[in-house]
């Protein structure tokens, strides 16, 4: 399956936030990673690697914390089920979120901070990535 996030990246130009993001998925792939492999996203492509202000109007909802109650929800019932297993992917899924990991819960991350915020000031990049797993 592939993940196709928008990596926030804070940068001095488009060259340069591509080359960030493009380190950031590499440490997210690999034999020890949860993501078999991923990249960039080519401009042709995409949407997105543009500066933030230009895409902003596009991005997906700040609606985690949402999610993250909806995944609580799916736990509490799996735990009436007594399914633990499924429980504990959704609590952890749910962890996930209120913490602002990277996951595929969520189509946005700030690579800059490591959490979810937005930052629409100068030197700011959306960049698409394509992550499989």
């Amino acid at each position: 399956m592939h993940f196709h996030p928008i990596l926030l990246v804070l940068a001095d130009d488009l060259e340069d936030a591509k080359a960030i993001a493009q380190d950031f998925c590499d440490c997210e792939c690999g034999e020890h990673s949860y993501f078999d492999y991923g990249g960039i996203v080519p401009d042709e492509e995409s949407e997105w690697n543009k500066p933030l202000n230009e895409v902003k109007d596009r991005l997906p909802p700040e609606n985690y914390l949402e999610e993250a109650a909806l995944m609580l929800a799916k736990a509490n019932a799996e735990l009436e089920r007594k399914d633990h297993v499924m429980a504990g992917y959704y609590f952890r899924k749910a962890g996930e979120l209120y913490s602002q990991c990277f996951s595929t819960e969520y189509p946005l991350y700030n690579i800059e901070y490591y959490d979810y915020s937005r930052d629409y000031g100068e030197g700011w990049y959306a960049i698409e990535a394509d992550l499989h797993f």
